[in-house]
């Protein structure tokens, strides 16, 4: 895998655990609105799903989360004890900016007032350098 695509899994991740949260909100709202058509006892019910199926879909929701969340824990410590072995903070704070906080590489030439075109260099020697240390390369 290449140092750019392992990094983006951290991005990856972050996307999916925000659907995932999206879903389990939706049907949270679902289940609510089940439940008060329930205390009304209105003949017909909105909700087309039983409350169980609903809770179920919940908990899978949340542990499948939950996985999510602790692969982006292991993979972002990973990472970052991999970056820490960097030498150069321009390298540093460029993989930082873009990986972690999503920065694109025009927003970092402006944070780092550097042109476009240099941090696009600097990102890809900085993408050298973190492969260097992929598969527990120089300490």
């Amino acid at each position: 895998m290449t140092p750019k695509r392992y990094l983006e899994q951290i991005q990856v991740l972050e996307a999916k655990i925000d659907l995932k949260r999206d879903q389990i909100i939706e049907e949270r709202t679902r289940a609510q609105s089940c439940t008060a058509a329930m205390s009304e006892r209105v003949q017909t019910s909105p909700c087309s799903d039983s409350l169980a199926n609903i809770i179920t879909r919940i908990y899978d929701f949340e542990k499948d989360m939950a996985n999510m969340i602790n692969e982006l824990i292991d993979l972002k410590q990973d990472s970052i004890s991999k970056i820490d072995k960097m030498n150069n903070p321009d390298y540093v704070r460029i993989l930082m900016l873009r990986y972690f906080k999503g920065y694109s590489l025009m927003q970092i030439a402006n944070e780092m007032n550097y042109s476009y075109s240099h941090i696009k260099r600097k990102h890809g020697w900085a993408l050298e350098e973190f492969k260097r240390y992929m598969n527990d390369g120089p300490q």
